[in-house]
């Protein structure tokens, strides 16, 4: 059973992922604010290194630790 604010985070952080993805595949690069979709992937991606080396991403199936570790 997840508490509300794991799940509201989780729900937070698939739509950072969205939000990088979609960003990434239109390959939009404003001039007037920087290259938005690559800081927002490496804050994506240190955002769920973090939560990993946290333990909070902890599953009951041991082989996707493996996969979170690639």
């Amino acid at each position: 059973m997840l508490s509300q604010g794991t799940i509201l985070l989780r729900i937070g952080f698939i739509i950072l992922s969205l939000t990088s993805f979609g960003l990434l595949m239109e390959n939009r690069q404003d001039k007037k604010h920087g290259p938005k979709a690559g800081i927002l992937e490496i804050i994506r991606c240190l955002i769920f290194v973090g939560a990993y080396k946290l333990g909070h991403l902890r599953s009951q199936f041991s082989s996707l630790g493996y996969a979170y570790e690639v």
